[in-house]
């Protein structure tokens, strides 16, 4: 059984969610490992050699997905439980997430004016519905594509995350509303019968060239999560995080004290004005 395979068996097994199995599929292809192959030395190699090319970040992921499986092979009898450890730990850079402001998203919301093109929908309409269902619900990119019109239930949509696979409720809120009902009704989904994935990115990265602004439509995603905190609200609520600790790839520190009027903590010196 090739490791790819005890990944298969264990998404199965547990009932992983369709996103879960893909991040396990693609890390396990990398690797030309046997199931009873598994060992934490083995781990601990592969993680010390990944530090060199990936990020600490994506090592960290890597060390999670591996240990998971090391012990479920154990579970299975694939491996001799009793050499069973954690991995080796991978030393990671805390965060420092950056979003849009309101006054940078609305500058975006104005660039969309000037977005030509669109057969389904025009390019102008499509995305500035997009900026404004984006910002207000916090969807990833996924989800986002595969919502319904007959989904929304007032102002509020239950999805089924595709990469967690657990069920979400999130708010549409007034502004967004308007949006989603001057697109045309193409199909049952109200983003995905008008534009697929590579377009609709192709379509964001005009959008903020347009606007002159740093970032992409994750940025929504994180302004969602940053202005639930500065409103006093958790934003794992708003993101679908089971974890509160999750929060912290999202929430802009630096935007969040901007907007909470943040001074300096330590009093200025008494310096001696010059001149």
């Amino acid at each position: 059984m090739t490791i790819t395979d005890l990944a298969t068996t264990y998404c199965n097994r547990v009932g992983g969610s369709p996103g879960y199995l893909e991040q396990l599929t693609v890390l396990t292809k990398r690797l030309t490992w046997k199931a009873a192959d598994l060992s934490p030395d083995l781990i601990d190699g592969y993680l010390t050699k990944a530090l060199h090319s990936l990020s600490p970040s994506t090592v960290a992921n890597h060390r999670r997905m591996l240990w998971t499986l090391l012990r479920f092979a154990a579970s299975e009898r694939l491996v001799d439980a009793s050499i069973v450890r954690p991995p080796r730990r991978v030393k990671r850079p805390p965060p420092a997430p950056r979003a849009w402001s309101h006054a940078e998203i609305i500058h975006l919301l104005d660039a969309c004016k000037r977005l030509p093109g669109g057969k389904k929908c025009k390019h102008a309409v499509l995305m500035r519905a997009w900026v404004l269902v984006a910002y207000s619900t916090g969807l990833r990119l996924c989800d986002l594509l595969a919502i319904r019109h007959d989904q929304l239930r007032g102002q509020r949509i239950l999805v089924r995350q595709h990469k967690t696979g657990s069920p979400h409720v999130v708010y549409v809120d007034d502004n967004a509303m308007r949006a989603i009902k001057e697109l045309p009704v193409r199909g049952p989904r109200i983003f995905g019968d008008l534009i697929c994935r590579d377009k609709l990115l192709a379509q964001m990265r005009r959008l903020v060239k347009l606007a002159g602004l740093p970032g992409s439509t994750k940025f929504l995603r994180r302004s969602g999560a940053t202005y639930c905190e500065i409103v006093g609200r958790d934003a794992t609520g708003h993101l679908g995080h089971k974890t509160a600790t999750m929060k912290q790839h999202y929430v802009d520190r630096l935007l969040l004290a901007e907007e909470r009027g943040a001074g300096p903590s330590a009093p200025p010196l008494p310096l001696e004005r010059v001149g």
